[in-house]
């Protein structure tokens, strides 16, 4: 497993996870930048007008999720622990803002196989008896759920106060149709 799996059994757990993860991202790259308009319709519940008008949003966010298997890969290529936990990290406080502002089956998607990854990585890899060190893995889980909190925080704000006012305006009635 290498050097610096302190705990081997939770290492190689933990990259098992990544590589559940990586996988995962792969195929919402493909859902979302290559069949959209064949699946999202029936995948996503959405109206087929509104799948063809977000195609291009969505691919967008798909090559994101593509980015993100990439960083996985790579933190599992080069076993570095530290990239691993960096794009667990990365997908699961992106799935948290998913599960607030889109859907709340992202949690079970996303957020918590990227906490149970980063939770493996973090414990494998990382001592837990020098605590001076900022890399312990409490240390890093606090870090981890104080980020995981902030993305709490703007996701409601973001939420409340950007999404639902665009929703507001593309549900008034078009005025300019009256004069027909």
């Amino acid at each position: 497993m290498g050097i610096n799996a302190y705990i081997p059994g939770l290492a190689i757990t933990g990259c098992v996870f990544c590589g559940i993860l990586a996988a995962l991202h792969i195929y919402i790259f493909i859902l979302e930048a290559i069949l959209w308009r064949k699946r999202a319709a029936k995948t996503f519940r959405l109206p087929q007008a509104t799948v063809e008008i977000g195609a291009g949003l969505a691919a967008n966010q798909g090559f994101y999720n593509l980015l993100l298997a990439v960083g996985l890969i790579w933190g599992l290529a080069e076993l570095s622990p530290d990239v691993l936990l960096f794009f667990s990290a990365a997908v699961f406080t992106a799935g948290i803002f998913g599960a607030i502002t889109a859907s709340p089956r992202i949690i079970f998607v996303q957020v918590i196989p990227a906490l149970l990854a980063f939770i493996f990585v973090d414990f494998g890899f990382f001592s837990t008896k020098v605590w001076s060190y900022w890399k312990h893995p409490l240390y890093l889980l606090v870090i981890l759920m104080g980020a995981g909190f902030l993305t709490v925080i703007l996701s409601f704000i973001i939420k409340k106060y950007f999404l639902e006012v665009i929703s507001k305006i593309s549900l008034k009635p078009d005025s300019s149709n009256d004069n027909l």
